[in-house]
């Protein structure tokens, strides 16, 4: 599967076409495919919905209404777990029994309940946070010896999702996320990335957190700069919805220089291969916490959705947002008042508004 560049109309690009026969397409693309070469990123910005269906068993309708929102790409998230955050040993989830989100057999399901829709796919390879209270951002090895265990176990888990995105037909897939305190292992880091490139033809990205994306010493390795975007923007302030964007999108302003700079000296765009804001008061002052409190305002939400697009939706260098995150309709007796879903909210129009154009 191709990622087709998108590019602006031009006039003698179309007179020269008349002059080639459909023959000469057709070869010249049984050749591309033939070649398997790396499978180049869009020009314009993915149109992504990060897909939640934990719990929640995913249906075809699941995928229309991504793909209704305008929505081009979808990404899925294969889960590993370490069961402290200083054992090197990393594993997946096994089992027949295991929920379809998680497991081999329902990524492959959703995969092609998604290209039937008409959405690429994106694989998004994560560890589970582990059962001492740690994160994945807090990985951290005790001893040389540890690191090379380490990158040997989390070599396996990426390479069988590397096979598995091959399989399922993915465009695009990243080869971690959060791993702040990996990626100063550059040798490690550029191996496994190799390795990857051997098993799967499409873009690779690394999902950086949104406080370290610029300590990344090998994003040369990689397609594309992927960012978990969840900046702290600060409180917008009282007022509507506009007023709100205005002010977000004056907090936006310096990481926003700050990434078009990472852009220009890596020569690579930049992707949020995370990006969401809960629908309750204060969630723009610290997005990533899942456990903010708050009254529940979808005008806030709708508003940080309008100031990211404004902001970025633009931009060369942009390549694109996945928005955490699109649930299954079977969860609709979870109570999402105040989560980070934007269905049936005022941000799901935004989305469709931009996406659609």
């Amino acid at each position: 599967m191709l990622e087709h560049s998108v590019r602006p109309f031009n006039s003698n690009y179309l007179t020269s076409m008349h002059r080639r026969t459909f023959f000469t397409y057709a070869a010249a693309f049984a050749t591309t495919c033939a070649t398997r070469a790396r499978v180049a990123p869009v020009a314009g910005p993915q149109r992504g919905i990060a897909f939640d269906a934990y719990r929640a068993p995913p249906i075809d309708a699941d995928f229309r209404a991504i793909k209704m929102l305008g929505a081009t790409h979808v990404a899925l998230f294969p889960f590993g777990f370490m069961r402290v955050h200083s054992e090197p040993a990393v594993s997946r989830f096994r089992g027949r029994r295991l929920d379809l989100a998680i497991a081999d057999e329902g990524l492959v399901t959703m995969g092609t309940m998604a290209r039937k829709a008409g959405l690429r796919v994106v694989l998004i390879p994560t560890l589970a946070d582990f059962t001492d209270g740690h994160w994945r951002g807090e990985v951290r090895m005790n001893s040389e010896a540890s690191w090379e265990e380490f990158f040997s176990s989390y070599r396996g888990f990426v390479l069988h999702y590397a096979s598995l995105a091959e399989q399922m037909h993915a465009v695009g897939m990243s080869v971690g996320t959060e791993l702040r305190e990996t990626v100063h292992r550059e040798s490690q880091w550029r191996e496994i990335i190799a390795q990857v490139r051997e098993r799967f033809p499409g873009w690779l990205s690394y999902a950086a957190n949104w406080d370290d994306y610029d300590s990344v010493p090998w994003w040369d390795a990689v397609d594309l700069i992927g960012v978990q975007a969840y900046f702290e923007l600060g409180d917008p302030g009282p007022g509507d919805r506009e007023r709100r964007s205005k002010n977000l999108i004056e907090a936006w302003r310096p990481i926003k220089q700050k990434l078009a700079e990472l852009s220009e000296t890596t020569n690579r765009r930049i992707i949020f291969t995370e990006i969401g804001y809960k629908s309750h008061s204060g969630t723009t002052l610290e997005p990533w916490k899942w456990e903010l409190d708050g009254e529940a305002d979808a005008e806030l939400q709708a508003a940080a959705y309008e100031a990211a697009f404004r902001t970025f939706w633009s931009e060369p260098w942009f390549a694109g947002f996945y928005w955490w995150k699109w649930r299954a309709l079977s969860a609709k007796d979870r109570d999402s008042t105040r989560d980070f879903t934007p269905q049936g909210k005022p941000a799901e129009d935004i989305i469709r508004r931009y996406y659609s154009r």
